[in-house]
């Protein structure tokens, strides 16, 4: 999706404002009747996600915190009487694939023939017909404030929303209860592995269907489909917000070297002896038995794995404490400090303009930053003040400027 952009007066930092939820029911019904004439059946949404911490864990059986964004994806949706199916996106200009309506036949939506946007909508459709579900035809319209390249996961909110529009006007009724909305992010999973090919694990469609607003959720992706685990995140009641930092520097989907980096997982897994790396979490040698590892690269991959497993558990027993507010937060931005420097150091996958942003941050006082996302581009969060968010705002942009990198822009969860 791309980004909807407040540029701040005379060089002031650019915000990327939420949609309040009337004005984006409004805007994709707008674009409903536009292309098709008539209302739609109805207005569904999904919202992005900003993942805490626990990068690279789903896919290593590990566990990982994250939370909505207030930041959404709205379709409108309308049943046909054939097996015709039509989409459009508000965004299509910005984006990669048709300018215009696209359509397609229900029964032959075919994995690799599909191109750019529509093939998140195709693919979480073709997935809840290979789980045996099924309905008619949709006329679809969608449309977005999440922004593109930001790593807020909006391709995933847009599985999300279509499948919640089928699962209401195909009549089954899974999206009301949570082992509903469970089988609905493991169908949106599923098509994204299976249909377009892309390796993440699943805390991206998991979080953009089962998370409540104002609340931390926790996967457990040691068997699928992941139990969830719910923390209340209280950053807004003590005056502290989740500072998003789109660097501009967008990562490919399928980057060749996070396909490396699972591939190196894969190994070390091998090598320890265990099916994922997350696995050998819970032994008590474990740190001693990635030490032997023979290969370098293969032991700092399970290291960052590891050790983010043991950040995440750290986290979340923060939020779960009742000691003081004030060390709890700032344990917290310890972890999430720790973080970067473990996926910078030993998982490789953040980049300069990156590591300039979680610099300037902590220089501006901020109590964590961390790159978030697969790496290698993307977004980093800061866990600030949020009367201070603006002054840090305009600390980060003026280092990621002066060092020659685009523009970035801002967000506040």
């Amino acid at each position: 999706m791309n980004p909807v952009t407040v540029p701040g007066p005379g060089g002031a930092p650019t915000w990327m404002p939420a949609w309040a939820r009337g004005h984006g029911e409004y805007a994709v019904r707008e674009l409903f009747t536009r292309t098709y004439g008539g209302e739609p059946d109805g207005v569904w949404s999904a919202p992005g996600r900003v993942l805490i911490i626990g990068e690279h864990l789903d896919y290593n059986a590990g566990r990982t915190l994250a939370t909505a964004t207030p930041h959404r994806l709205y379709v409108a949706a309308r049943v046909r009487s054939d097996r015709r199916l039509r989409a459009v996106e508000g965004q299509a200009d910005e984006l990669p694939g048709p300018q215009g309506m696209w359509e397609a036949d229900m029964d032959h939506l075919r994995p690799g023939e599909t191109p750019g946007w529509p093939l998140y909508i195709a693919a979480a459709l073709w997935a809840l017909q290979e789980r045996g579900y099924d309905g008619p035809g949709l006329d679809i319209a969608a449309t977005s404030c999440i922004p593109v390249g930001g790593g807020l996961a909006g391709w995933a909110a847009l599985e999300a929303a279509t499948v919640m529009a089928a699962d209401a006007l195909w009549g089954l009724a899974l999206g009301s209860t949570e082992e509903g909305r469970t089988e609905l992010a493991q169908t949106c999973f599923e098509a994204q592995r299976d249909f377009i090919g892309s390796p993440f694990g699943g805390t991206d469609q998991h979080t953009s269907l089962r998370c409540r607003e104002g609340e931390a959720i926790s996967l457990d992706f040691s068997s699928p489909p992941p139990t969830a685990e719910r923390f209340d995140l209280p950053f807004r009641e003590y005056g502290l917000g989740l500072l998003v930092v789109r660097t501009a520097d967008i990562y490919p989907m399928a980057d060749p070297v996070f396909l490396q980096r699972q591939r190196e997982c894969d190994a070390a897994a091998r090598a320890l002896g265990v099916r994922w790396v997350g696995q050998v979490t819970d032994q008590p040698d474990a740190h001693d038995r990635i030490a032997a590892l023979e290969d370098p690269t293969l032991r700092k991959r399970a290291r960052h794995i590891v050790s983010e497993i043991e950040r995440v558990a750290a986290v979340e027993q923060e939020l779960a404490g009742t000691g003081p507010a004030h060390d709890r937060f700032t344990a917290i931005g310890l972890h999430l400090y720790r973080s970067h420097a473990s996926l910078e150091t030993l998982f490789e996958v953040s980049t300069p303009a990156l590591n300039r942003a979680v610099d300037a941050a902590y220089a501006a006082g901020a109590l964590g930053a961390r790159m978030f996302g697969a790496g290698r581009g993307g977004s980093c969060l800061a866990l600030v003040r949020r009367i201070e968010a603006e002054r840090t705002a305009e600390r980060i942009r003026e280092t990621l400027l002066s060092a020659g990198d685009p523009e970035p822009s801002f967000a506040l969860v």
